[in-house]
């Protein structure tokens, strides 16, 4: 995994504050709460295809992850999951990122409160 993408903000303040036009208070916090589920059945269903070594069904996974987290304008979570669906290579490439890609995910959940609640600081 790209070094760089660690460096990404973890959310697109863009996205968020789009959204917040778009759907108002209520339903941007409503939408944002489903990230946590979401987030967290693609990470375990790409570490069960990794486990299956089913690199065709990781990079689906992957892809599914990244439409789902550039929607919540979850843009760190994006960019690696496009790399796990673009980049992956072997079964041993996508073992080597999953902890990254894990990283990156609990880092947007710990982020996501202030998100939700104020789009002001979400370039953490």
């Amino acid at each position: 995994m790209r070094p760089s993408l660690i460096e990404q903000p973890l959310f697109d303040v863009a996205q968020i504050a789009l959204l917040r036009d778009a759907l108002g208070e209520e339903e941007l916090r409503a939408m944002l709460s489903e990230l946590p589920d979401a987030a967290g059945q693609a990470s375990h269903s790409i570490r069960t295809a990794i486990a299956s070594n089913d690199l065709q069904e990781a990079r689906r996974l992957a892809h599914a992850l990244k439409g789902v987290a550039g929607s919540f304008g979850a843009a760190r979570l994006a960019a690696m999951a496009r790399e796990f669906e673009l980049e992956a290579t072997s079964i041993a490439s996508l073992e080597q990122a999953m902890p990254a890609l894990a990283r990156a995910i609990e880092e947007t959940l710990t982020a996501l409160p202030e998100v939700a609640g104020d789009s002001s600081g979400a370039t953490a």
